[in-house]
């Protein structure tokens, strides 16, 4: 069983990671894995690839939540791209997230409202090259898809 780091150099256990397989919205009987549908991008008949089932996170969120958006992001994206080795996520998400682009070692800011008196945080999306939410799907994207590429042929 392979180990993503935390933020505090730890490491937690990767649970095991079931196949995760897409189907297409008009064509229920097709099945894919991740690579084929990121690299095929709209299934033939028009439809979009969604996952055949979600994974439960209910028991691992506590430990889940200590972490940083990179070692976050590999935890999350492994469950998702279960035909991905560990290092290809793991290369992508470094490549993606990098302190040049979003300008710290951690893309994502969680800021806390202490004028509030509450345990409430606002979630800064806009750290990216283009200064919107969009930037951390955008800077993933690629190396998803150059990577699905190589295995897909």
């Amino acid at each position: 069983m392979g180990r993503f780091p935390q933020k505090d150099g730890e490491s937690i256990s990767k649970v095991q990671v079931m196949q995760m397989l897409y189907k297409s919205t008009r064509n229920s009987q097709l099945r894919l894995e991740a690579s084929q549908v990121i690299a095929q991008g709209i299934s033939d008949e028009g439809g979009l690839f969604v996952p055949e089932s979600f994974p439960n996170l209910s028991g691992e969120l506590s430990d889940l939540a200590k972490l940083d958006y990179p070692a976050l992001a590999k935890v999350i994206f492994q469950k998702f791209l279960t035909d991905f080795t560990q290092e290809e996520i793991s290369s992508c998400v470094e490549k993606a997230y990098t302190s040049e682009k979003f300008g710290d070692a951690c893309p994502v800011k969680l800021v806390p409202l202490t004028d509030h008196g509450e345990n409430k945080f606002l979630l800064e999306l806009w750290h990216g090259p283009t200064c919107a939410f969009k930037d951390m799907a955008l800077q993933i994207l690629p190396q998803f898809l150059t990577t699905a590429l190589r295995k897909v042929g």
